[in-house]
């Protein structure tokens, strides 16, 4: 049981700092280790961090490049 927590921790590590390999890690648990109903259900979870993830580093980023634009044009 222990090794399938560090695989669950490491994943969502990933999925936070790096979303894409997060998604990517936890798609592997999935497909690899999907007997194990433990990883079944945090790969799931760690998908679900991943993308959750790039989508608000894809709004922050327009955010902050929009408002980068403003303040050029404002000097």
């Amino acid at each position: 049981m222990e090794s399938e927590q560090i695989l669950a921790i490491i994943g969502y590590i990933l999925a936070i700092l790096l979303p894409l390999v997060g998604v990517i890690y936890g798609l592997v648990l999935y497909f690899v280790k999907g007997d194990d109903e433990y990883i079944k259900k945090h790969a799931k979870y760690i998908i679900i961090v991943g993308v959750l993830m790039m989508v608000i580093s894809i709004i922050l980023v327009s955010v902050l490049g929009i408002s980068m634009l403003g303040m050029a044009a404002m000097s």
